[in-house]
């Protein structure tokens, strides 16, 4: 049997086992601290939760991704269906219900929703990045910490597709379209 030196490099005895559980129990414990640190932070209250202050730019980048792939997930199961191009019904309800948040049809900002955390999207002339199923999925539902209610209680199904045709037909509006 030939002798193996106990500074033999062989992953597995002597000094590289001890060398990789230590560098494992480095690499864990400096994990841990990291997260007690953010947990700290948090708990702490150094996290500013006002609407008035302008967001980290860490915060701009991770809220929406994080958003947009949890509506995503969610809106998965709903099947688009055909909507209607110029539904009445759609414009009632976003005229009386959403306007003032994502404001209004004559292009002028909802007074409502400049002033949510984070402020609501205006739709006239914007293109919403939303499907169809996630755009409805988003009105039923609403966004939890936004200021965007869930309105599943207070419409049909039938009134949210026909909301949802009349918000992808708000990406042509500009101020100068007859309303």
């Amino acid at each position: 049997m030939k002798y193996k030196s106990p500074l033999h490099w062989d992953g597995v005895t002597g000094m590289g086992k001890l060398l990789k559980n230590k560098l494992r129990w480095a690499a864990v414990t400096t994990l841990g601290l990291i997260l007690g640190a953010i947990l700290l932070t948090l708990k702490l209250g150094f996290f500013p939760v006002n609407a008035d202050a302008a967001p980290s730019s860490l915060e701009m980048r991770i809220f929406p991704m994080v958003l947009h792939a949890s509506v995503t997930r969610q809106a998965s199961a709903i099947r688009s269906r055909p909507l209607a191009e110029s539904d009445s019904t759609g414009r009632e309800i976003y005229t009386a219900m959403c306007a003032e948040c994502h404001g209004r049809l004559d292009g002028r900002a909802g007074v409502l929703g400049e002033s949510l955390y984070p402020p609501a999207p205006r739709l006239a002339g914007h293109p919403t990045f939303y499907s169809d199923p996630e755009l409805f999925w988003v009105i039923k539902h609403g966004i939890r910490n936004t200021g965007m209610p869930s309105s599943g209680n207070r419409l049909s199904d039938e009134d949210i597709w026909n909301v949802v045709g009349f918000v992808k037909s708000l990406a042509n509006l500009n101020a100068t379209t007859p309303h």
